[in-house]
C-alpha cells in the first residue's frame, strides 16, 4: 500500500508519530511518504540548516520526507498561530493536488487545518482519508487559552466535525475521546480507539549522555519531560516542592523540556523560593532515555479540566515503557490507564497537598516495591500499548478504509444508477397498483419511512410500501405482527413488491442494489467489532445474508454473512446475488422467523439467537 502520511510536526520536532511510526509501517512492507513542515516547534523559528523555499526533498531513515514552506510561529500570538496553521494548509493543498496519487492518506492531527487539507485532498483525488485525532477541538484551544471567543470557538467545532464526517475512519487516542465523538454525530462505527504507543528506541537508556548537571546522586529523583505549556499546570508541581523541601531534602524534583511558560515557571520558582525544584532545557529525545532511568519516579500532570479526563499525554506510555513507577496527576482515561496497569499512584490534579504528600510516600517506600510497580508497568505496555499492537490495528483501519473506498467505486455505483434507474421506469404500473392496492386494504399513508444505519453508520431515510395495520391493543401497544398483517399484505410481503421503493433509495446514493440490509440506527452500539464492519459498504436492497436464509437463519449467522461479503465483494459476486435473489423471490423463501411473520429484535451478541424479542425489526 502506498502511504502519504500528512503532518505539520516531524523530526528533528518532537512529534509521537514520527520517524519511527513511517519506519514501522514500511517494515510491515508499505510505501510510506512523509509530508510536513519545515522544522520550527515548539521556538517558533526555523531550526538550524533550513531555510524556507518551495520544497525540499529529504530522506531520513530511507523514507521520503517532503517539506512544504509555512509561516514559523508558535507564540501566544493567536494570529501568528493561525498563519502557521493556515498557510501549511495551503502548502500541503497543492502539494497533495499535484503529488503521485497513495492507496491512502493518513492525517495527523492538530491543527485542524491539517484535516481541512486533507478533506480536500481526498476529495479532489478520490482517495480513502483516516484521520488520527491527538487533541479535542475546539476543545484543547478553549482549554490552552489560546481562542476565547465563543463565535469563534462554534465556527472551529463545525469544521472539526466536517472532516471527521468526512473522514474514511478516525483513530482517537482514548475511549473518552470516542465517547466525545460520538456525542457530536460521528458514527462508532468509524471511529477505532488505538492507544498511542512510546517510541521504544529511546526508551531503552544508552548509557552515552552526560547527566552530571542533573546532580541525581543521593536524591529522590521525581522526573518530569515534555512540553511545558499552560495546559500541564505545572505551578502546582513548583508548588508542591516548596512543600515538599521541609519535610524531606533528599527529593529533587527535575523539569525538563520547551515550551511556552518555561521563562514564567522560571520566575515563579524564583519568587516563592523553590530549592528542590529544578527546570531544565530540552533534551534531544535520543538522550531523555538515559534521564528517565535515572530517576526514581517518573511524574504526569495536567490542568484539572473536562478535557484531560479523556486525554492520556503520550509520556505516560513512554513511561511505561520505562520501567519506573509513575505519579499521575490527571483524572479521567490516564488514571484508569495506569491503575489498570499497577504502574504508580495517581492523585487529585492541581492540589499541590495532594501532590507533595504522594511523593514523600512513595520516597519513604522501599526501593523493591517501586521497582514492583515499574515491571508491572513496562509488562502492561508490552501486552497492551506496544507499538508492534499499534500499528498492526492502524493498518487494519487503512486496509478497511482503502476497502470500503474500493467498494464505492464507480463502476459499482454506475451499475446502480443504471439498472435501479431502467427498473423504477419498468417497474412503475407494478409499484402504483400494488400501493393502491395496500391504500383500499390498509388506508393512509401508502409509503412506510424509517431511518436506518448506511455506509459508516450514517442514518438515511428508507422507504417502502406499508404492509402492516396500526392496530394496537387495550393498552395502546402495537399487536403482534400477525394481527397487524392482512391476505394481501402477506401476499405483498412474500413477492417482496414492499421492497420496490428502495429502488429510490439506490437511485439517491443511499443503498446499493446488493450490500448487507439497512438495519435500525438503535443497533449500532449492540454490535461487537467484527460485526460492526457491515457498514464499511453501502447497504443493499438484496445481500449475501438474503441469499442465504434471509429472516430463516439467525442474527450472529445473518451479520457473519455480512461480513463475509464486506471481505469478499467483487462485482461478479454481486452478480450471483442478483441472480439468486430473483430464485429466491419465486420461491418465496426465508421471508419469516421461526415463530414471526418477521424478524426478531436484534439484543446484541449474547441474545442472537434468542427470538423472544420484539419483531419488525429487518
Amino acid at each position: 500500500m502506498r502511504i502519504l502520511y500528512a503532518t505539520q510536526w516531524f523530526e528533528p520536532e518532537p512529534i509521537l508519530k514520527g520517524i519511527y511510526f513511517a519506519k514501522l509501517l514500511r517494515a510491515r512492507g508499505h510505501d510510506v511518504r512523509v509530508v510536513t513542515g519545515f522544522p520550527n516547534y515548539p521556538g517558533g523559528t526555523l531550526y538550524p540548516g533550513y531555510r524556507l523555499k518551495p520544497i525540499r526533498r529529504d530522506t531520513t531513515d530511507d523514507i521520503p520526507v517532503d517539506r512544504v514552506p509555512l509561516y514559523p510561529s508558535h507564540s501566544r500570538s493567536a494570529l501568528g498561530r493561525v498563519l502557521n496553521y493556515l498557510s501549511f494548509a495551503a502548502a500541503l493543498t497543492v502539494y497533495g493536488v499535484f503529488t503521485r496519487r497513495p492507496d491512502a492518506l493518513y492525517a495527523y492531527h492538530p491543527p485542524l487545518t491539517v484535516g481541512l487539507a486533507a478533506a480536500g485532498i481526498a476529495f479532489l483525488r478520490r482517495i480513502p482519508f483516516v484521520y488520527d485525532i491527538q487533541d479535542l477541538w475546539p476543545d484543547t484551544i478553549a482549554a490552552s487559552g489560546m481562542v476565547s471567543n465563543r463565535v469563534v470557538l462554534r465556527l472551529i467545532a463545525a469544521l472539526f466535525r466536517w472532516v471527521c464526517a468526512r473522514a474514511d475512519r478516525v483513530i482517537v487516542q482514548s475511549p473518552g475521546f470516542k465517547r466525545a465523538l460520538v456525542e457530536r454525530g460521528i458514527p462508532a462505527v468509524k471511529i477505532e480507539v488505538i492507544y498511542n504507543w512510546a517510541n521504544e528506541l529511546e526508551a531503552r537508556p544508552r548509557g552515552d549522555s552526560d547527566l552530571s548537571a542533573f546532580a541525581l546522586a543521593g536524591r529522590f529523583n521525581v522526573v518530569y519531560a515534555g512540553t511545558m505549556g499552560p495546559t500541564q499546570g505545572l505551578d502546582v508541581v513548583l508548588r508542591a516542592a516548596k512543600l515538599i523541601e521541609t519535610s524531606d531534602p533528599r527529593v529533587q524534583i527535575i523539569l525538563v523540556g520547551g515550551g511556552i511558560e518555561v521563562e514564567r515557571l522560571r520566575a515563579l520558582a524564583a519568587g516563592i523560593g523553590t530549592t528542590s525544584a529544578r527546570i531544565m532545557p530540552r533534551m534531544p529525545q535520543s538522550e531523555i532515555g538515559n534521564l528517565l532511568a535515572a530517576a526514581d519516579l517518573l511524574l504526569v500532570h495536567l490542568k484539572d479540566e473536562p478535557l484531560f479526563r479523556i486525554t492520556i499525554p503520550s509520556k505516560t506510555q513512554f513511561y511505561l515503557a520505562m520501567g519506573k513507577p509513575i505519579l499521575m496527576g490527571i483524572r479521567g482515561d490516564a488514571a484508569e490507564l495506569i491503575e489498570r496497569a499497577g504502574a504508580g499512584v495517581v492523585v487529585e490534579p492541581q492540589n499541590a497537598g495532594a501532590l507533595a504528600g504522594a511523593v514523600l510516600d512513595l520516597a519513604r517506600r522501599p526501593r523493591g516495591e517501586l521497582a514492583a510497580m515499574g515491571v508491572r508497568g513496562r509488562d502492561f505496555y508490552a501486552r497492551e500499548l506496544c507499538a508492534d499492537v499499534g500499528v498492526g490495528r492502524t493498518l487494519a483501519v487503512l486496509d478497511a478504509a482503502v476497502a470500503a473506498r474500493k467498494a464505492r467505486s464507480i463502476v459499482k455505483r454506475a451499475f446502480d444508477v443504471a439498472v435501479s434507474g431502467a427498473a423504477l421506469i419498468a417497474l412503475s404500473p407494478v409499484i402504483v397498483i400494488t400501493a393502491a392496492v395496500l391504500r383500499l386494504d390498509l388506508g393512509s399513508p401508502v409509503l412506510f419511512r424509517q431511518t436506518r444505519a448506511g455506509a459508516d453508520g450514517k442514518p438515511f431515510c428508507l422507504y417502502k410500501l406499508r404492509t402492516m395495520r396500526d392496530a394496537r391493543d387495550a393498552g395502546g401497544q402495537p399487536l403482534p405482527d400477525s394481527d397487524r398483517l392482512t391476505r394481501a399484505s402477506r401476499l405483498v410481503r412474500r413477492l417482496s413488491l414492499d421492497e420496490l421503493p428502495q429502488l429510490w433509495n439506490v437511485l439517491r446514493g443511499d443503498m446499493s442494489l446488493v450490500g448487507p440490509r439497512p438495519l435500525l440506527m438503535a443497533y449500532l452500539d449492540r454490535y461487537t467489532a467484527e460485526q460492526a464492519r457491515r457498514h464499511e459498504v453501502k447497504p443493499g436492497i438484496t445481500g449475501w445474508a438474503q441469499v442465504n436464509g434471509r429472516n430463516a437463519i439467525s442474527w450472529e449467522e445473518k451479520l457473519d454473512l455480512d461480513v463475509w461479503y464486506v471481505s469478499n465483494r467483487s462485482f461478479a459476486l454481486d452478480l450471483k446475488i442478483l441472480a439468486m435473489t430473483a430464485l429466491q423471490v419465486l420461491r418465496r423463501q426465508g421471508i419469516s422467523a421461526t415463530g414471526h411473520e418477521t424478524m426478531y429484535e436484534f439484543r446484541g451478541t449474547l441474545d442472537s439467537r434468542n427470538d423472544a424479542g420484539k419483531p419488525k425489526a429487518s
